[in-house]
């Protein structure tokens, strides 16, 4: 009897301890086992991001845990945890885009039952975390996309900073009024749910001398002030209908900034391009290299130093154009006999001046010109460090230049 209490209670201790191990292993399965769903390497190698399930998400709809953990060789820079509330499934690689930067990784993370949320993880063990939120709660909601307004050729689906995945439209006017401007919008599944500022009041040019509304000529998506989120160019062809040359479609500039959660647009850069921009230069490409010189490069400086020592007074154009070959110049006087142009040729000898060529070129008949032909008519160093101007007097490549500009050049 003794031996069969024992064997009874060792099988009993048994199955409590089966049971017990297979609780503790469905509680480690459920609640701690991490699980690699993907990794991320940086372009370099030199730093790899990987993307953790842990345990499994709560039954039976309920949110996944995560794991981030940036490492740079084999140190451990940071560990994110986060919950994704993806209607009960698991984390995948379908979860989650990475982006490398410079200075850090970029993660949105993606559910079915949640907003998205960007996780910034920078390379010093910092991080930031944020909830992208519906930005069209702003806006009004069960707006509909009216197709028979879209211009197709000029609406593009595109991934938009923050809003992801959107369709950019180009909006037709409702000529409701004679004067109503074109419009731009985003959209998602036909909804509309994100209006771009209006450039003229009351989205009317009816008080402005642009003209009416004629068509959409390019739309470009560019990160022209290096923010790292993408702003929208847009080029807009409008007809004033007044004097012989009124129905030729005239090119307008809009850029809308990306800022916060939307865009604004930013009327002072209009304003340069347009006053500066040879209006048969203007293009999507033409106004990326033109922002890009007057943000970024030296080059600019120099020509517009030049241009307000020498030029301003005399009552000439500051007219950014571009080469064939890409190469920026700025018109000074043009008309339909001759073209005076400033050219950027190098930098000086001893690297402390930018060099510019001032040329007057005569044109042919059909109003053509050729820079090999042009008369120089003076070489110009602009002093990097000090901002200074020096005119050489030169008019030839083998003309004797005056010493001022052989000391601040070192050329010989």
């Amino acid at each position: 009897m003794k031996n069969f209490l024992k064997i009874m209670l060792c099988i009993m201790g048994s199955l409590l301890a089966v049971i017990v191990v297979f609780g503790f292993c469905i509680s480690y399965t459920v609640n701690y086992k991490k699980t690699i769903c993907d990794t991320s390497v940086s372009s370099d190698g030199k730093y790899e991001l990987t993307l953790q399930a842990v345990g499994e998400p709560d039954w039976p709809f309920g949110s996944a845990s995560g794991r981030l953990i940036l490492m740079e060789g084999k140190d451990k820079i940071s560990q994110t945890d986060f919950e994704l509330h993806n209607d009960g499934g698991s984390i995948t690689s379908n979860c989650w885009k990475v982006t490398w930067y410079e200075d850090y990784v970029e993660v949105i993370l993606s559910g079915e039952e949640q907003f998205d949320e960007q996780v910034i993880l920078y390379f010093d063990g910092t991080k930031e975390i944020q909830q992208l939120t519906d930005i069209a709660v702003d806006y009004p909601s069960g707006e509909e996309l009216d197709e028979s307004r879209v211009i197709t050729e000029q609406s593009f689906d595109v991934d938009l900073n923050g809003w992801g995945e959107v369709r950019f439209v180009s909006y037709l006017p409702t000529y409701d009024t004679l004067w109503e401007d074109v419009s731009f919008v985003l959209a998602k599944d036909n909804q509309i749910v994100y209006h771009f500022p209006a450039y003229f009041e009351n989205n009317s040019t009816e008080n402005d001398s642009v003209g009416m509304f004629d068509s959409v000529e390019a739309v470009g998506f560019h990160d022209i002030d290096g923010d790292g989120a993408k702003d929208v160019i847009v080029i807009v062809n409008y007809v004033t209908g007044a004097g012989s040359q009124g129905m030729i479609p005239r090119k307008t500039i809009r850029i809308f900034g990306s800022q916060n959660d939307g865009f604004v647009i930013q009327h002072d850069l209009i304003d340069e391009l347009m006053k500066n921009m040879k209006e048969d230069d203007i293009s999507i490409s033409a106004i990326c290299d033109y922002v890009t010189l007057i943000e970024t490069d030296e080059i600019y400086d120099g020509y517009r130093t030049i241009y307000q020592q020498y030029f301003a007074d005399e009552g000439c154009d500051f007219m950014i154009s571009y080469s064939a070959s890409g190469n920026s110049r700025v018109i000074l006087n043009e008309n339909e006999k001759i073209i005076e142009i400033l050219v950027y040729d190098r930098l000086s000898e001893n690297e402390k001046c930018e060099l510019y060529v001032w040329y007057r070129s005569k044109k042919k008949v059909d109003g053509s010109w050729n820079i090999s032909e042009a008369e120089m008519l003076d070489i110009f160093a602009y002093n990097v460090s000090t901002k200074d101007v020096v005119s050489s007097g030169k008019t030839s490549w083998s003309a004797t230049g005056n010493e001022k500009y052989y000391e601040v050049t070192g050329e010989k």
